[in-house]
């Protein structure tokens, strides 16, 4: 098994946590997996997007993808795509999964993986936002409506997840907020690499290993979190609030 997998909502920090636990010696990954999405990973071949992407960001063939879901069980797939994969530096010791989708079959994705999970979240506010800017329409208003009916029903699912392993509190996922890694990086550092059995050093905040470009910065920055207030309206930010209130405790004020 990975030693810990990460999800979350999308563009939340899963990509920077991924490169706080990469900065760790002995640890990596490639950049997505999607396996525990399936009941098993002979079901996970042809699974796409996740298969095809899994094969360059693990920098895999097909064919070796395709022989590592032949594995009996999810620890096996795991054990191939470790010793297969061209992504992973030499010395690599353990792997971690990091899949933001999770998130949204998280009782699923748990009992198919007896380790620690982290999940992120952000205000939907941001989240919107993010999405906005990453569609290159240039007319929010103009976007919006299309976009909020399936956006808002995707985060209700995520929410009830999010809602169901805390009511559990079973100890085995541990949530975090990017406003709260942003602001208060240090504990809440602490407190995640505690959860997953491994030591933090605060020279880890620097990224000095990164991967990856979906990473915006070099180090962990308190403005990206928060950069909604200065682009949309009041207007605008109070219908997120209202069209998406059901999310309430990941409104972060």
């Amino acid at each position: 098994m990975p030693k810990f997998v990460i999800c979350g909502m999308e563009h939340s920090g899963t990509t920077l946590i991924s490169d706080l636990f990469r900065q760790v010696p002995g640890i990596d990954a490639g950049f997505e997996v999607g396996v525990l999405l399936c009941p098993s990973p002979k079901e996970f071949e042809g699974f796409d997007p996740f298969f095809t992407n899994m094969i360059g960001g693990w920098k895999l063939t097909k064919e070796e993808l395709a022989e590592a879901c032949h594995a009996e069980n999810f620890d096996g797939f795991y054990a191939r795509v470790k010793a297969l994969s061209k992504a992973l530096p030499p010395g690599t010791t353990d792997i971690f999964d990091k899949t933001p989708r999770y998130l949204s079959r998280l009782d699923d994705c748990m009992n198919r993986a007896d380790v620690p999970f982290i999940a992120s979240f952000k205000d939907p506010r941001s989240i919107v936002f993010s999405d906005f800017m990453r569609s290159k329409n240039k007319d929010f208003d103009a976007w919006y409506p299309a976009y909020m009916v399936p956006k808002r029903r995707y985060l209700k699912t995520c929410y009830q997840n999010y809602q169901k392993a805390r009511t559990r509190n079973e100890g085995k996922v541990a949530f975090v907020a990017l406003e709260s890694l942003c602001l208060d990086a240090r504990a809440s550092c602490e407190r995640l690499f505690k959860h997953v059995g491994l030591e933090f050093k605060t020279e880890y905040v620097l990224l000095s290993n990164q991967r990856y470009e979906q990473t915006r910065a070099n180090s962990i920055s308190a403005r990206i979190p928060f950069e909604y207030k200065e682009n949309l309206t009041d207007g605008q930010q109070r219908r997120i609030m209202e069209d998406f209130a059901e999310c309430g405790d990941w409104f972060y004020e």
